[in-house]
C-alpha cells in the first residue's frame, strides 16, 4: 500500500509579481477614474431644517459617496459630499423654482473634487404622481424626473478645459402608504442614467459607435488630435466615459426611517358635522 501523493508545482516569483502589479494597476485606475461626479438631489423639496443623509454608487466615481442635504427655507437646501478617499467630495445648492401639487421645477449648482474638477449647471423637472386605492385603503407614489444639464471642466487630466451639455432621467419605485401606516418620506433608492456630450472632441454621431475613436475611426477628423481621450491608460477630459453618469442613492440612518406627515382632520362636533360650529338652541 502506498502512502499519500504529494503533488507540488513550481512557482515563479516573477510571473507572480507581474500579476500582483497588474491587478493593482487596474484597481489604481479604476479608483483614478473618477472622470466626473455629480449632485445627489432631495426625491422631495425639504422643509426648513429638515436633512435627507444618504450614499451614492456610481459608475464615474469607483467608491460610494456620502451625501448630507439639509433645507434652508422652503425654496433653498444645500447639500454636502464626501468621496473616498477624496474624489467625488464637493458641494451644491438648489433653488426651486416651481412648485405645483405634483411636480418641482429645481436648479442645481454643484462643483465635484475629482482628475476633472467640474461644475455642474442642472435643471430639473421632478414628478411625483400619487393614485389613491380606495378599495384597499392604500396611496401610490410614483417619482420620475428628467434634467438638462451643462458641466465645465477647467482644469481636466491633461490641463484643458472642456464643455459639456446633455440629459439625464431618473425615478425610483412606487412607495405605499395608509391612514395606519404613512408612507416614507423618502423612497427606498432612487436611480439616474445621463449623459454629457463635448461636441468639439468627437461628433455625436461616434457616441455610438464602441470602438475607440482615434486615427482608425471613420469619422475621425485631424481637428480631433487636440483632444485625446486617454492619457496614460486614465480617461481624460475629453472621453465619452467622462460624460457618462449612472447612479444609484439610497437613505440611511434617520432619512430611511422618516415617514411622510399624516394631515390632521377636523374633528366632529357634537352634531357629528365636522368642522362646522354647532347652531345656538333656542
Amino acid at each position: 500500500m502506498t502512502g499519500p501523493v504529494s503533488l507540488t508545482f513550481p512557482v515563479d516569483n516573477h510571473n507572480l509579481k507581474l500579476m500582483f502589479r497588474a491587478k493593482f494597476n487596474g484597481l489604481l485606475i479604476l479608483i483614478l477614474s473618477g472622470c466626473a461626479t455629480h449632485p445627489t438631489i432631495s426625491p422631495v423639496p425639504l422643509e426648513a431644517g429638515e436633512t435627507y443623509l444618504g450614499y451614492t454608487l456610481s459608475v464615474e466615481n469607483a467608491m460610494p459617496l456620502i451625501f448630507y442635504r439639509r433645507g434652508m427655507s422652503d425654496k433653498w437646501d444645500v447639500g454636502l459630499r464626501l468621496g473616498m478617499p477624496i474624489y467625488g467630495t464637493g458641494m451644491d445648492v438648489s433653488r426651486i423654482l416651481s412648485r405645483k401639487e405634483d411636480r418641482t421645477d429645481v436648479l442645481n449648482l454643484a462643483f465635484s473634487l475629482n482628475p476633472n474638477y467640474n461644475y455642474d449647471f442642472t435643471y430639473y423637472r421632478v414628478r411625483r404622481k400619487s393614485k389613491v386605492k380606495e378599495k384597499k385603503g392604500i396611496t401610490i407614489q410614483k417619482l420620475r424626473y428628467f434634467g438638462l444639464r451643462g458641466m465645465v471642466i477647467r482644469s481636466g487630466i491633461t490641463g484643458r478645459s472642456s464643455t459639456r451639455f446633455g440629459i439625464l432621467f431618473g425615478g425610483a419605485p412606487a412607495i405605499k402608504g395608509s391612514a395606519d401606516s404613512p408612507m416614507p418620506r423618502f423612497y427606498r433608492f432612487q436611480w439616474e442614467i445621463g449623459y454629457f456630450h463635448d461636441f468639439s472632441s468627437m461628433p455625436l454621431k461616434a457616441l455610438f459607435d464602441p470602438t475607440p475613436f482615434n486615427l482608425d475611426h471613420p469619422l475621425w477628423k485631424d481637428r480631433f488630435a487636440e483632444f485625446p481621450h486617454v492619457d496614460n491608460g486614465v480617461p481624460t477630459e475629453y472621453s465619452r466615459l467622462t460624460g457618462l453618469s449612472i447612479r444609484i442613492t439610497f437613505p440611511f440612518g434617520s432619512s430611511a426611517l422618516k415617514k411622510m406627515k399624516v394631515p390632521e382632520t377636523a374633528q366632529p362636533d357634537a352634531d357629528g358635522a365636522p368642522g362646522e360650529p354647532a347652531e345656538d338652541q333656542p
